[in-house]
């Protein structure tokens, strides 16, 4: 029988310390007890991922799970404890902040053309009919102001040249413009992360495993 404890506590330990570093006011021993929870409430996922042959491959599934699980349970812990709605939370997707982002930079809150659904999860309406607009421009500024300046030196050329790879790539001498763009969906993802990070999804346990239907 596998010891999963013995396992994957250094992965279980890593996790809980960075969330503790993210989430202060949540303690870090009930941190990793949400993350060993995880391993209680998805047997299947759990040795479906065990077995996989790539290890690095093994090893990332379980580490996303358990940020994912962690990140729900510490914002939910942090809303408790600073008198507010878990409801209230306001998760900002990469597409929007990227359209968003050129009348950040240039300093001019106007609606951009074509701007997406913010949060379909909670409403059909765009910011602007909801009255968002201005606020999530001062809150994506906000977090563009934190951002290394590597990073935001990156988001300016993107933009300056017109969301081409192939210039940012030649601008800031990448070899491509896939390196190009990997450099810009770092620097969104860093406001992301500063701006609350993304919504954590849904973990559902397999219903059946694959080992389970082979053998089937």
């Amino acid at each position: 029988m596998v010891d999963y404890v013995t396992e994957y506590e250094t992965l279980v330990n890593s996790v809980s310390y960075a969330k503790s570093k993210e989430y202060p006011m949540v303690s870090i021993q009930d941190i990793t007890q949400e993350c060993w929870l995880w391993f209680v409430e998805h047997p299947k996922k759990t040795e479906e991922w065990h077995s996989l042959e790539n290890q690095k491959d093994s090893t990332r599934l379980f580490a996303r799970a358990l940020h994912n699980a962690t990140s729900k349970y510490c914002q939910y812990q942090k809303a408790r404890t600073s008198g507010y709605e878990i409801t209230d939370l306001f998760y900002y997707k990469r597409d929007i902040v990227e359209e968003l982002l050129p009348s950040v930079l240039s300093g001019e809150f106007t609606q951009p053309e074509n701007i997406n659904d913010v949060n379909s999860d909670r409403s059909s309406r765009t910011p602007s009919e909801g009255g968002n607009l201005l606020a999530m421009q001062a809150d994506i500024s906000r977090a563009f102001e934190k951002l290394k300046e590597e990073q935001q030196n990156v988001l300016y050329l993107w933009y300056e040249s017109g969301k081409d790879s192939k210039s940012l790539a030649k601008l800031i001498n990448l070899p491509n413009d896939k390196a190009a763009r990997m450099r810009v969906t770092r620097a969104i993802d860093a406001i992301i992360k500063k701006l609350g990070g993304y919504s954590p999804y849904r973990d559902h346990d397999y219903s059946v495993s694959k080992t389970q239907k082979e053998a089937g």
